[in-house]
């Protein structure tokens, strides 16, 4: 009893856990705030200062968007999308006037790597949350070790994303130099003028990867509970056979009169 009890517990707390895990995973995917630029209002912009680099902003997996009511230059961008965002591009421009860098590939590649893991992360935990279910009608330990290993993977995926993320912001922060928009390009009062720091969307990524992390160890142990799970069977205890869970008495089972001839 207290074995299937805590199978139990720990098949709950993981079918819990996976809506909210799957709510932090796609609001942290569907939202713009992975990173946040704060320029110093009392900067005065130069004009060899790339407009969109001279603005507060802040970036998520698909947009930079422009908050705020400084941003005239807005009214004259091309490609604004929604009245004060940009899309971020994950293709290679194709410029015959400008030498890519061997560091702007990567930084393209590393980003098009967070955005692939994360989507395997979601898709992946989705699964992993089915067969949770499947577990919740079937208590079945191989059920539980397939939900629990999807968990695993989702969160070792969403986990590289974020590694991918960070590897593609450090090239964009310290290597590039191809254009005006990366960091090593900006004036040195921009620079002092302007404060990194990462969103509240980034920390739902993390928090999500951890829940997802829980959610496989639920329901890993669930199936170790539910493993090779004894049913109660009568013991035979002196001539007569016994119930184990009520220790009563079953009848007799006979099987004649050994001294009967069948010929």
């Amino acid at each position: 009893m207290r074995t299937s009890t805590c199978g139990t517990v720990m098949l709950v707390c993981a079918t819990i856990l996976g809506p909210i895990t799957i709510v932090f995973l796609a609001v942290s995917f569907a939202t713009d705030y992975w990173l946040e630029f704060k320029v110093d209002p009392g900067y005065t912009r130069l004009s060899t200062d790339d407009a969109r680099v001279s603005h507060t902003r802040h970036r998520g997996i698909f947009r930079e968007c422009y908050p705020g009511n400084d941003t005239a230059f807005l009214l004259t961008a091309k490609d604004v999308v929604d009245n004060y965002c940009f899309n971020i591009d994950y293709e290679v421009p194709e410029s015959s006037t400008i030498t890519l860098s061997t560091e702007f590939m990567a930084r393209i590649h590393l980003s098009r790597c967070f955005l692939a893991f994360y989507v395997v992360a979601l898709v992946v935990f989705l699964l992993a949350f089915i067969f949770g279910l499947v577990v919740c009608c079937w208590r079945r330990s191989k059920w539980a070790y397939i939900a629990g290993l999807c968990a695993y993977i989702a969160a070792f995926a969403t986990a590289a994303a974020i590694a991918f993320f960070h590897g593609a912001e450090y090239l964009e922060r310290n290597k590039i130099e191809d254009t005006t928009e990366f960091y090593s390009k900006w004036t040195a009062g921009l620079q002092n003028a302007t404060t990194r720091s990462y969103g509240w969307s980034y920390v739902l990524g993390w928090v999500g990867m951890i829940l997802a992390a829980l959610s496989a160890t639920f329901y890993s142990v669930a199936g170790c509970y539910y493993y090779g799970r004894p049913y109660p069977q009568p013991a035979m205890i002196g001539p007569y056979v016994y119930d184990m869970e009520t220790r009563r008495q079953l009848p007799a089972i006979g099987y004649g009169d050994p001294y009967v001839s069948w010929s």
